[in-house]
């Protein structure tokens, strides 16, 4: 796959992630600077950091208030561990959270970045590689 479809394919779920978050669905990112990425790819709606609150408690409230919940922590070994607990509290309180765009986004920038937080100038290299490559039709 090269750098054109990566990009094609990232931002077609930061697309989906936007269009869930305008509609309502919680979006949990682990800090500022992760909160901060998104929304600078146009991100708008309810983004909830795990670090202002102790994440069990966090899901408790969050799963009474909300049916859509999208992890989307980091993927390092930080990441996944508060992927795993943030699912397992979540389901725990009867919720549904939704581990999906993380899992792809992980898949498809693995390699190049780690964090919620690079996202945005990692799209934004993209986007300045694919726009000097010529187009083929």
């Amino acid at each position: 796959m090269d750098e054109c479809e990566r990009l094609q394919k990232i931002q077609d779920i930061l697309d989906d992630l936007a269009c869930r978050a305008g509609q309502g669905a919680i979006i949990l990112v682990e800090g500022t600077r992760d909160k901060a990425s998104l929304e600078a790819l146009g991100i708008r709606g309810p983004i909830v950091m795990t670090s202002q609150k102790q994440l069990f408690n966090l899901a408790e409230s969050l799963s009474r208030q909300h049916g859509d919940i999208i992890i989307l922590s980091d993927w390092d070994e930080r990441g996944e561990e508060v992927a795993r607990n943030a699912e397992v509290f979540l389901k725990s309180n009867g919720a549904r959270p939704d581990c999906g765009p993380r899992k792809k986004l992980r898949l498809l920038t693995k390699k190049e970045i780690k964090d919620v937080e690079s996202l945005h100038g990692y799209v934004e290299r993209l986007r300045r590689e694919c726009a000097l490559k010529p187009q083929h039709y």
